[in-house]
């Protein structure tokens, strides 16, 4: 009897099995884990005991402890390590007290926490995804649709694969999991900071970001980082009459090819390339130009010629229509 007397009783609400001895025994296992600053804290109150961090608390800087909303259990000291961490980073990224708490209250305790502001990276990559289909190609004006290859390969390039760098995708987004998507050093060795990889992840994580339910928290981290790209590919060249005659060698040794399906596939890339070097146009330009054949007539009467007319003096290019 005496001993049931003497077993302290356990903060929060709960079923324990195993009681104060087994809480203890994870307490003092886990609770080196924490972040420097920041650290657990048992305090008793009345016949229990709550877990609590401790940390200097702004405005004040008084190292004071505050609860957590956790309970007393193995599985509560392990959440609370987490907790800690994140306490951690935020006291040494948000500078306003009045931000801090409020991101305490919402991520922390949870308060003021709606389910439509559980969001994951699972539903913001699916919100992406639909607002991208939903769009048009930006050369040709067209509907984009799941059902065009040159549309999937796109959002693959531009999208997909920075998502799939995401280990769980059913996280909710956080500055500590943004960071480690866009520092992954890159494949092949090359020095990251100033590749178009950086640059192309940083946007995404900014377009992540704004439909975060934090997303002011996280827009902030990602605003002091230079995204600019200063690595280039070495730039080739190649005089117009040497690719002149290699053009014309070329598209005579294409009539030699017997299969005519493969014969007409060489003649069309060649006049793409050709189109593209002469003109110093992108192959997406040339899909959706509509007078480099044959003259363009506007809603208002005027007649724009074809980029092959020979009296064409302009040169313009009209793109969609």
């Amino acid at each position: 009897m005496s001993n049931d007397i003497n077993t302290p009783t356990v903060g929060g609400k709960g079923n324990y099995e195993g009681g104060y001895a087994r809480f203890l025994k994870a307490y003092q296992e886990f609770k080196g884990e924490c972040p420097k600053g920041v650290t657990l804290k048992l305090q008793k109150s009345g016949t229990k005991y709550n877990l609590l961090l401790q940390f200097k608390q702004p405005p004040t800087g008084k190292r004071l402890p505050k609860t957590a909303n956790l309970e007393c259990t193995p599985e509560g000291v392990i959440d609370c390590v987490k907790k800690a961490k994140l306490v951690s980073e935020a006291l040494g990224t948000i500078s306003s007290a009045s931000e801090f708490w409020d991101w305490y209250d919402a991520t922390i305790l949870g308060k003021n926490q709606i389910e439509d502001n559980l969001i994951t990276y699972r539903d913001i990559f699916k919100q992406i995804e639909d607002e991208y289909f939903a769009g048009y190609n930006r050369n040709t004006g067209r509907p984009r649709s799941r059902d065009i290859a040159s549309d999937l390969a796109s959002y693959e390039s531009t999208k997909g694969v920075y998502f799939r760098l995401f280990p769980n995708w059913d996280e909710y987004p956080s500055w500590e999991s943004f960071k480690a998507m866009l520092y992954i050093p890159l494949q092949n060795g090359e020095r990251l900071i100033g590749s178009k990889t950086f640059k192309e992840r940083y946007y995404i994580l900014k377009a992540i970001a704004k439909k975060s339910p934090n997303k002011e928290h996280l827009l902030k981290q990602l605003e002091p980082i230079n995204p600019k790209q200063t690595q280039f590919i070495k730039k080739q060249r190649i005089a117009v009459d040497v690719f002149k005659d290699w053009w014309f060698n070329t598209k005579q040794e294409a009539y030699t090819i017997k299969n005519p399906q493969h014969q007409s596939t060489r003649h069309s890339w060649l006049w793409v390339t050709g189109m593209a070097v002469i003109y110093g146009l992108r192959p997406t330009q040339i899909a959706a130009a509509v007078n480099l054949t044959k003259p363009f007539v506007t809603e208002d009467g005027i007649t724009i010629k074809a980029l092959s007319d020979p009296d064409n003096q302009d040169n313009y290019l009209v793109l969609g229509g």
